[in-house]
């Protein structure tokens, strides 16, 4: 029994420093899918803009209202609300938005209901699901991902 005990005391420490850095999130990953693949055919997702003017909505987090003035939106809590003009929106697996919006892109990976306008590309994983009224430039929906509603290409 002792012998058990000393071999416990010989174990090497354990190298834990990787829980004081920030994870880093997939929306910071240039050319990254949602199953951590890299990819060139994709514009790049919203990123690291250095002057861009980001609003993150964090899990359990609920917001309503009107965005203005957004550069990106991410969307990983709840949110109901208006969006116009801006870049960008990714809705995180998990995420849920209710409304209206009016961007230059968007990846959705959790849920949008309402009314999206969409100017460039508009994409839906697997685990997105878009209702409502829907108009885009350049759909491409994974398989799974799903779009219910009125839809309309403009080019």
């Amino acid at each position: 029994m002792s012998a058990d005990v000393e071999d416990d005391n010989e174990r090497p420490d354990l190298d834990l420093s990787f829980l004081e850095r920030q994870p880093v999130r997939a929306a910071e990953i240039p050319n990254l899918n949602e199953r951590g693949e890299l990819t060139e055919d994709h514009e790049p997702r919203i990123g690291n803009q250095q002057d861009a003017k980001t609003l993150t909505v964090g899990r359990d987090i609920s917001l309503k209202g009107d965005i203005t003035e957004c550069d990106a939106l991410i969307v990983e809590g709840g949110i109901d609300a208006t969006l116009d003009n801006a870049h960008a929106l990714e809705i995180s697996r998990g995420g849920r938005f209710f409304g209206t919006a009016n961007v230059e892109t968007a990846t959705i990976s959790g849920r949008f209901d309402g009314d999206l306008t969409v100017a460039r590309a508009l994409r839906i994983t697997a685990s997105g699901k878009v209702t409502g009224n829907v108009s885009y430039g350049r759909p491409e929906i994974e398989q799974g991902g799903e779009v219910l509603g009125d839809i309309r290409v403009h080019g």
